[in-house]
């Protein structure tokens, strides 16, 4: 855990860059998507190519920008989404 305040792993933050980067679907799980860094992660996935989803309770800046956005608890929202395959 990170708390507010405490420095980012480099290792790990480059990690997840090379991941992020990587990727052809980007998918957030509930976050606000407002704590940086890591909440750039989406748009870096998504301005390289990436589809990005966001499922979160409450909207986000960064649904303007996604492929697709749901409102909901992720439990059942998730569960819905892999049931409907």
């Amino acid at each position: 855990t990170i708390s507010f305040g405490q420095a980012m792993p480099e290792l790990e933050m480059a990690r997840a860059r090379r991941a992020t980067l990587a990727c052809d679907l980007f998918l957030v799980l509930g976050s606000s998507l407002v704590v940086y860094p890591a909440a750039g992660f989406p748009l870096l996935a998504k301005q390289n190519g990436a589809r990005l989803v966001i499922v979160n309770r409450e909207p986000t800046e960064q649904e303007p920008y996604a492929d697709l956005a749901l409102h909901g608890e992720i439990g059942p929202t998730m569960r819905a989404a892999v049931n409907a395959l």
